[in-house]
């Protein structure tokens, strides 16, 4: 078991984020699957539609074999009815994966932590997922509303600060701080009985205190799911691109026609991938948040000591 009660510092985030992973990583992912599988399978059908679509109708605009024909002008009158269907049901379904995506860690952790280890079920996360249900969508809704509106104020000072440089190295602090506030703050409001916006100032507490570490470990963990991502994204494109130039080298309108099909439905998986890979690949950010919001807690709470007082005690019994 990977102690979530500990003083860390730079390394400790990363080391133990991985580490956590190593051992328990297995049981981790294979409930997150059991849980949001069905969703991402859902979510999965309608970025392909919807993202195809989006394709065929930039790639139809540009096909001059066909010059009588509109894409666009043949979706609306065929299918409106189907896109617009595909598109709220999209929208609703990753705000919902979204929020679940987010609590599934913090939820796990706690299971985690008082189990001592990864000996739970998928039942007893689901029903610590029930049981947060009210809390998670207070969360979201207040985060929306209320803090969205002042990060976006904060974010368009920053982008006009820029021009006079000093506001880039803001803009690239002020990203990781923000995700981490808000991490954070999920964290102490589900694992404690606190108020949004008291959990909102612990959250800001904990960053403050150990500001430099939990900005640069942030910054990093966010680099590295970046780069898998475009790993991901690159070998696809670099595929379509090999095979649409092709095409174009052979110079016949069938072939060109097939070509930007092709790359459609390649585009199409390609953005399946990335958006599935990154609400996957969030769970290593929400985790490696856990553990700054288990470490800062031990910094305060002196859990770990105090335990090994109490079982010294039990033991001269």
């Amino acid at each position: 078991m990977i102690a979530l009660f500990k003083k860390r510092n730079f390394s400790d985030y990363l080391n133990d984020t991985f580490s956590f992973f190593k051992k328990d990583g297995k049981h981790f992912l294979k409930n997150y699957f059991v849980i949001n599988g069905i969703f991402l399978l859902l979510l999965t059908v309608f970025i392909y539609f919807l993202s195809k679509i989006y394709f065929e109708a930039i790639f139809s605009s540009i096909d001059n074999t066909n010059p009588g024909y509109n894409f666009t002008e043949k979706l609306f009158n065929e299918n409106l009815g189907l896109f617009i269907g595909s598109l709220v049901g999209f929208v609703i379904l990753s705000l919902f994966l979204t929020l679940l995506n987010f609590a599934y860690p913090v939820v796990y952790l706690q299971q985690y932590d008082e189990n001592g280890g990864s000996n739970f079920t998928t039942k007893q996360i689901i029903g610590r997922l029930k049981s947060k249900a009210g809390k998670i969508v207070l969360y979201f809704i207040i985060s929306l509303f209320i803090i969205t509106p002042l990060v976006m104020i904060l974010f368009v000072v920053l982008l006009f600060l820029s021009f006079i440089i000093i506001g880039i190295p803001l803009l690239i602090i002020a990203i990781p701080a923000l995700f981490s506030i808000l991490s954070l703050t999920l964290f102490d409001y589900l694992n404690t009985s606190n108020g949004y916006f008291t959990s909102f100032g612990n959250a800001i507490g904990y960053l403050k205190k150990q500001f430099w570490p939990i900005i640069g470990v942030t910054m990093i963990m966010y680099m590295i799911v970046q780069v898998v991502l475009t790993i991901f994204s690159m070998i696809p494109y670099v595929i379509s691109m090999i095979v649409l130039f092709t095409s174009i080298e052979s110079g016949t309108a069938n072939g060109t026609t097939e070509a930007l099909s092709t790359i459609g439905i390649v585009m199409a998986i390609i953005f399946v991938i990335v958006i599935l890979a990154n609400y996957v690949l969030n769970n290593l950010l929400i985790v490696n948040q856990g553990l700054i919001y288990y470490s800062r807690r031990e910094h305060e709470e002196n859990k770990t000591s105090f335990g090994e007082i109490d079982s010294i005690g039990k033991d001269f019994e």
